[in-house]
């Protein structure tokens, strides 16, 4: 791609920000963005082939770069355990945040995950060396036991992603207003802190 196509890319780029910003991601559409930098809707498919798509794009460095803040705030936390709880906490209020100020709906949510977690591919992989890197801290200070660091981290990420779908669904089924975040962020720090008391020394759990 040449550098005016790229010029014209970051121009659709900072127009689909502000829409959604003001309209919300529901809300919004291409022809809503295309009429923001006066473009015709064909023609912005050329760049971007989905509303989806130009949504995770406008927002993903913003996304990594907060999730990057997260956890050098989390760093803070000398005891590993801990730490990881920190990390998941904050990260699922960001996510909270994030659905809440663009008012993605329920329903987008759900069609929308596959796409989420094939394009994060990398991050949800960073993600998951992280809690391993952090789990293989907490064996080497004595406060969790010896044991395949990265299969933990894998399943501590899985039930992380699970737990939040299954409230998806659950909230899209019984055709409730919003998603219980709050029960979200307690289901998933109950089973994580399971998890991580399976494998903490005795004496140790937090």
């Amino acid at each position: 791609m040449g550098k005016k196509a790229e010029a014209k890319k970051e121009l659709i780029l900072e127009a689909a920000k502000s829409v959604f910003g003001r309209l919300g991601y529901s809300k919004a559409t291409l022809d809503d963005i295309a009429a923001a930098i006066g473009m015709k809707k064909p023609s912005l498919y050329y760049y971007y082939k989905s509303k989806e798509l130009l949504y995770i794009e406008a927002f993903s460095q913003e996304w990594k770069a907060r999730l990057s803040h997260i956890k050098q705030l989390a760093e803070h936390e000398p005891n590993p355990h801990k730490r990881l709880l920190l990390y998941i906490q904050s990260s699922l209020r960001y996510y909270q945040e994030i659905v809440s100020e663009h008012t993605i709906s329920i329903k987008v949510l759900i069609e929308t995950r596959a796409m989420f977690q094939e394009l994060f591919r990398e991050s949800r992989g960073k993600e998951a060396n992280y809690y391993a890197t952090v789990i293989k801290e907490g064996v080497a200070k004595g406060i969790f036991m010896s044991c395949d660091a990265e299969r933990v981290g894998y399943s501590m990420m899985t039930v992380k992603d699970l737990i939040q779908f299954e409230e998806f669904q659950r909230a899209d089924f019984h055709r409730l207003p919003s998603i219980d975040f709050a029960k979200i962020e307690r289901d998933v720090l109950y089973t994580v802190n399971l998890i991580l008391n399976g494998i903490t020394v005795r004496g140790e759990e937090v």
